[in-house]
């Protein structure tokens, strides 16, 4: 197979494959290429079928093969074609267990799963269930001089330097700087991926911003939101401000999954996902 190293010239081929496919925030061009640097994310085209590899602590590993016409029995011998190499599949989208479960073992994998919201919900935080998130909102509202503004070309220099900064005092943690070498390719290529975001600035200093994207018709996706703990309720205003002003076109929301971290899944789970997107390996 040929394999090609994916770099931000192979989006318009992957596009043919991925655009407006999947609700999962893994098989998504922009996702992939946050990760291509640190994981050596490579792909091939072959009979049709999309084939996608990384590598994670020197593991290979594949996403699902994508038919461009979603033809099953294709995925079903790409898949083959994989195992017979001892090919570990990540990431495998519920549609595809359905018809994959006759012939393989299909494993759920929690940790893996997408986190789905109410747009509404995360714009509006209406009702008791979000009174805590309303609390830490007004608290932040009232104690800083803040403000709100759409990433655009005037400020993702500063982006750029707060996501270093913020990186900085976690230099021990591989994964967080594995993504900041994909921040800033990100940032390099912002308008080319279509991407939408804001920051949150106190006395013109951001504070917190966050970066996503149109996944689908009807569902946004947000790929990175960071934010200073110290500037309390930081997280919930930048998670609340992008949902309003970026994503106000769209029904829900896909936040990407916990990575297994509890501290994670319980940020996610307090903001009262309505469903989960399963995902799945073999």
């Amino acid at each position: 197979m040929d394999w090609k190293k994916l770099t931000i010239d192979s989006r318009e081929e992957l596009q043919k494959f991925l655009k407006n496919k999947f609700e999962t925030s893994d098989m998504n061009f922009t996702n992939l290429f946050l990760w291509s640097f640190s994981e050596n994310i490579q792909y091939a085209v072959e009979n049709e079928i999309l084939y996608i590899k990384g590598f994670y602590e020197g593991n290979e590993y594949y996403f699902s093969p994508v038919s461009k016409d979603d033809n099953k029995d294709k995925i079903i011998t790409a898949v083959k074609k994989i195992k017979e190499k001892n090919g570990k599949i990540v990431f495998i989208p519920e549609s595809y267990k359905e018809f994959l479960k006759e012939d393989f073992i299909v494993t759920e994998e929690r940790d893996s799963f997408d986190y789905i919201y109410l747009q509404e919900d995360l714009a509006e935080l209406k009702g008791r269930k979000f009174s805590s998130k309303k609390n830490k909102i007004n608290k932040f509202k009232k104690t800083y001089n803040f403000t709100y503004e759409k990433i655009s070309r005037e400020n993702i220099e500063d982006i750029r330097i707060f996501q270093r900064e913020w990186t900085e005092n976690r230099k021990e943690d591989t994964i967080i700087i594995s993504e900041t070498m994909g921040i800033e390719e990100l940032l390099n290529n912002y308008e080319i991926l279509e991407l939408r975001g804001g920051v949150i600035k106190v006395d013109g200093k951001i504070v917190a911003y966050a970066i996503g994207e149109k996944l689908t018709e009807n569902m946004g996706v947000i790929h990175i939101e960071k934010g200073i703990f110290d500037y309390q309720g930081s997280y919930q205003m930048i998670n609340m401000y992008v949902a309003k002003e970026e994503f106000s076109d769209v029904k829900l929301m896909n936040r990407e999954d916990d990575f297994g971290s509890l501290g994670l899944r319980e940020a996610k789970l307090s903001y009262q996902p309505i469903e989960f997107i399963k995902k799945y390996s073999i």
